[in-house]
């Protein structure tokens, strides 16, 4: 079996945790790191082995490597998608994989026309509550999606660049995106989206810019709505998950991404609760590595990444419109 050989763009916490877990994968060989802080790649080769670089673009040109994992802040997204891509690497990126539009289009767009792999960082597609409520919708038991509801809640406060909308994109754009893909991969695409937003909780905290309350209504391609409410000002140490699904013979209920409790909407009524507690960063790995050595299809290519960006941009700009926005943004 080919052993890949990977590098890192970004050495910070969300790449500590993606090195940890491919070091334990015999498919893989970790072979090179790059920051700008050269001591944060270094402490990464310490553990790992491999060689260290503060430009990505030196690691790229000097390095035979065949996976590379794009782990940058969303403003410092540039073109590191299609220099890979052109040099034949498969592309591992954090989400959202831009903070404006056409780059992301860039990015697919180059992927596509090289032939490589990608897969974009939405692990909780791989939550066992989001993949079991997926199989039963996609196989038809469920029945049509009439509603979905879910609510995205913690308390957290973020970084410097984090709690700036210029380079966050805000809570919905960089950290609640993670439910928004979640639905839209369970009950299909947007067709339009109305959403207000505010700050009303850290009103004391100077250097915050993006909203820490959100309301979005939207409608899918296929006639059902939904909707989802997002907070940086809930329960602290909590991280709420959850999400709701009407279809027509069952009602789907998530308190996680680990569980599902699953109703059957006819009498007698008949409740199912099961639960599975997964590594779910490991296994977006896994199934990415497995798409390489097998020539197959990742869960979440890239072409997701740009759709759910969509739907948070849209989202963001009917906020600032104050109107519905339809999709596809022009």
């Amino acid at each position: 079996m080919k052993e890949l050989k990977v590098g890192f763009i970004g050495c910070g916490g969300i790449a500590k945790g993606h090195a940890t877990r491919l070091s334990t994968l015999s498919e893989v060989r970790l072979k090179a790191f790059s920051d700008i802080v050269e001591e944060k790649a270094r402490e990464f080769s310490r553990q790992h082995g491999g060689n260290v670089y503060t430009d990505w673009r030196a690691m790229m040109d000097r390095e035979a490597l065949d996976i590379v994992y794009v782990c940058l802040p969303p403003f410092a997204h540039t073109d590191e998608v299609m220099v890979a891509a052109e040099k034949g690497v498969h592309i591992f990126i954090e989400k959202p994989i831009a903070l404006e539009l056409a780059l992301a289009k860039r990015m697919a767009e180059a992927v596509r026309k090289q032939g490589v792999k990608s897969q974009v960082g939405y692990n909780c597609r791989f939550g066992y509550g989001v993949e079991k409520a997926k199989s039963i919708i996609e196989s038809g038991e469920a029945g049509d999606v009439g509603l979905a509801f879910g609510r995205y809640w913690c308390n957290f406060l973020g970084g410097s660049w984090w709690r700036d909308k210029k380079r966050s994109g805000g809570q919905i754009v960089e950290q609640a995106t993670h439910l928004y893909d979640a639905l839209r991969y369970l009950c299909g695409d947007i067709e339009r989206v109305y959403c207000e937003t505010d700050k009303r909780f850290w009103v004391d905290v100077p250097d915050l810019t993006i909203e820490d309350v959100s309301s979005t209504t939207f409608r899918f391609k296929s006639g059902g709505v939904g909707s989802i409410v997002s907070t940086t000002g809930g329960v602290p140490n909590r991280w709420w998950f959850h999400w709701l699904i009407a279809a027509k013979n069952y009602t789907f209920e998530s308190q996680d991404t680990a569980t599902l409790t699953l109703y059957t909407t006819q009498t007698p009524v008949r409740m199912e609760s099961t639960s599975e507690e997964r590594d779910t960063y490991l296994l977006e790995s896994k199934d990415f590595v497995k798409a390489i050595l097998e020539n197959g299809e990742t869960r979440t290519p890239i072409t997701e990444g740009v759709k759910s960006l969509e739907f948070t941009l849209a989202a963001m700009k009917s906020m600032e419109e104050r109107c519905p926005v339809a999709l596809p943004l022009e």
